[in-house]
């Protein structure tokens, strides 16, 4: 687990393969079959709740080294966002998608948005983002 101090709180990042607290483990899970840089977070604001989040790297990213004794990157949390697992339906064909759906209110997150791709649209019957209003990072099985 690494660390990430902010001027307005902490984030907690959790590496693959790693033990994470029982609050985070249904978002590990999700995370499983993921490329690495879909990595499970407790996002500890100084003046709210923590909160359980998906820190999500830019696929062109390498995602850095989530070990305790990594030495400090400064770039390290450059074009993350953070996002949160959310089921989605589509409103042209009413599928349901489990998805990891970025929270881009949230204050340093939100702008690196543009760094990622996202998916604009449903899988299934095709529609694009205007008539089914799916858009993620990336698409869940639903279980």
């Amino acid at each position: 687990m690494r660390r990430f101090a902010l001027p307005w709180g902490e984030l907690e990042v959790f590496a693959a393969a790693e033990p994470v607290p029982a609050a985070l483990r249904p978002t590990a899970e999700a995370l499983a079959h993921l490329e690495d840089r879909f990595r499970p977070a407790f996002l500890r604001p100084h003046l709210r709740p923590e909160a359980p989040y998906v820190a999500v790297w830019p696929a062109n990213w390498p995602a850095p080294d989530l070990t305790e004794n990594a030495p400090p990157d400064p770039y390290a949390m450059e074009e993350v966002v953070l996002a949160e697992i959310r089921t989605l339906t589509c409103h042209a064909c009413a599928a349901r998608f489990r998805a990891v759906y970025p929270d881009t209110g949230l204050p340093v997150f939100g702008r690196h948005i543009g760094a990622h791709r996202l998916i604009n649209g449903c899988s299934r019957c095709g529609s694009d983002f205007a008539a089914s209003r799916i858009q993620a990072l990336a698409l869940l099985p639903l279980t």
